[in-house]
């Protein structure tokens, strides 16, 4: 281990991505005058040597190097690990065993074999001269037949046992990979070493950061409707298992992410052309040469690190955060939300809960009816995200009037964009879709058939309030150009209708108030057309 003076530097506060976390520690030492070197140990084996910075603040004191260093403490095979090691040799020696006593059978029976080809050559010679009779024969083939049927019978048995010893062969060796794993962990750490140099005796300030795998935060919310107020509980559940326990120091979740790409992306040429023909495939036995292999490059990691100067700070300052909500604040491409009070996570992969804001927003209600798909009125809330906070995709409880109703999702929301949110199904809008009218005329020969097909569409407002339900139908759509579909009536006209079919109607409903709408198609082909779809 390296020599120096070894810094109490406990953890300060914690930034949690979506992929990682960024410890920061700190420390006070009191460097003498000349090189001063100061190791801070026992960190996680997680930690990415690249990304360990040290500060170092004094009067007459500078910072000279950085280094990481993974290390193993003196002993990583514990008592269990060997033990599991001495049965697993004895688990591999019984199936050894086995495969030796399985070869002497094969090889009797190699024998049997042979002396069954020997003996037929001899007994036949022998009968032909008189010198031996059919029952010599016979007892000579019995003799044979039960050496064999013996020694399979062994083969069947020792293969048997062999299944036996290798699967508890297999359960050791995974017992042992596990406890060695575990060990590995809990034995391997890491060490950041610096060196000062002072001019005279003073006391200096030492700050470490470094990025560690394994923590992760994910938003949860909780979605509580009122009236036309839609209270948004911002919620997040941390976890962490980087191998050291976070004390309830100050948090910050960013949602600063990595994208598809690690350097920006760039477009290259989109080329078209003439198709060119398939080449013939070559005759058997020729080649149209080997492709040479390109090596891809290899990524370097240098295990040195960079070291920040005095005053170096990567966080920007925000302001103290009201009481159980979190203060937004811009960290990069991302947001930041410092945590009002302090969390404390312990590296055992457990979720803690964290609020991070708690939202008033204004939401403009109405129903949304696809009767053709169900017979349902769904309640829909669109609402405007009026805060600085960007929403993350993430799983949402829905309350309406204090009743829990069901799920949903949330995906991105940007602050002060618009977004859509499904409330569940209200059965106080009833819908009904029926089929008023099929009917096909017939046709002359070399004429044309008309199919009119007509849909009647009841809502019925059963709740004391006044309801918005914008209603979804739709017409056949031709792919064919001797096929012909014309909307022939409409009551009431939709409000929108687009190119794909789709008719849109805008109903405003008083309280025990219904309304009808009534489409009307004709869908034309010749006669010897058949039509699919309808």
């Amino acid at each position: 281990m390296t020599e120096g003076t070894g810094l109490d530097a406990p953890i300060a506060d914690v930034t949690v991505f979506k992929d990682g976390a960024r410890v920061r520690r700190g420390g006070t030492v009191n460097p003498e005058p000349g090189l001063s070197p100061v190791v801070i140990g026992n960190l996680p084996a997680s930690v990415d040597p690249d990304s360990v910075r040290v500060a170092a603040r004094g009067r007459d004191v500078s910072l000279l190097n950085v280094q990481v260093h993974h290390r193993y403490r003196t002993d990583p095979l514990r008592e269990e690990t060997t033990r599991l090691r001495l049965e697993v040799e004895r688990r591999r020696d019984a199936v050894q065993a086995l495969d030796d006593e399985d070869t002497a059978e094969q090889a009797r029976l190699s024998f049997l074999s042979h002396l069954s080809e020997a003996a037929a050559t001899a007994l036949a010679r022998a009968l032909s001269f008189g010198r031996a009779g059919h029952d010599d024969l016979a007892q000579m083939a019995d003799h044979l037949g039960t050496g064999t049927a013996s020694a399979l019978e062994r083969r069947r048995e020792i293969s048997a046992r062999r299944g036996t010893a290798q699967r508890e062969l297999e359960a050791a060796e995974q017992r042992l990979a596990d406890s060695e794993s575990q060990a590995g962990l809990a034995d391997a750490f890491t060490e950041v070493s610096a060196t000062l140099e002072g001019s005279a005796a003073t006391r200096a300030e030492v700050e470490l950061s470094y990025h560690v795998s394994g923590a992760s935060w994910r938003p949860l919310y909780d979605l509580a409707l009122e009236g036309e107020r839609l209270a948004v509980t911002y919620l997040a559940e941390v976890t962490q298992q980087t191998g050291e326990d976070w004390p309830a120091v100050e948090m910050v979740l960013s949602t600063a992410r990595r994208g598809l790409h690690h350097t920006l992306p760039e477009l290259d040429p989109w080329y078209v052309g003439r198709a060119q023909p398939i080449p013939r495939p070559l005759a058997a036995g020729r080649s149209m040469g080997a492709a040479r292999a390109v090596p891809q490059p290899g990524a370097h990691l240098p295990m040195a690190a960079a070291a920040a100067g005095p005053g170096t700070s990567e966080e920007p300052g925000l302001e103290e955060a009201a009481p159980l909500a979190a203060e937004a604040g811009e960290s990069g491409a991302g947001l930041a939300y410092r945590i009002a009070r302090p969390l404390a996570v312990p590296a055992d992969g457990t979720p803690h809960n964290t609020m991070i804001a708690r939202l008033e927003l204004d939401a403009a209600l109405d129903y949304l009816a696809v009767p053709a798909l169900a017979p349902e009125a769904y309640l829909r809330a669109t609402v405007t995200n009026t805060s600085p906070l960007l929403l993350l995709p993430g799983p949402a409880r829905v309350f309406h009037d204090a009743q829990y109703v069901g799920e949903t999702s949330l995906e991105t929301v940007a602050g002060g964009e618009e977004f859509e949110l499904q409330l569940g199904v209200d059965d106080q809008i009833r819908i009904e879709r029926e089929l008023r009218r099929r009917r096909t005329t017939k046709a002359v020969i070399g004429g044309a058939r008309t199919i009119d097909i007509a849909y009647e569409i009841t809502v019925e407002n059963h709740q004391p309030r006044p309801a918005r339900v914008s209603v979804h139908d739709h017409i056949p759509v031709s792919t064919d150009g001797d096929i012909k579909v014309r909307l022939r009536e409409t009551s009431p006209n939709p409000a929108e209708q687009n190119d794909l079919g789709e008719l849109t109607w805008d109903l405003s409903l008083e309280g025990g108030q219904a309304a009808t709408i009534r489409h009307r198609f004709t869908v034309e082909h010749p006669a010897q057309v058949t039509i699919a779809g309808l």
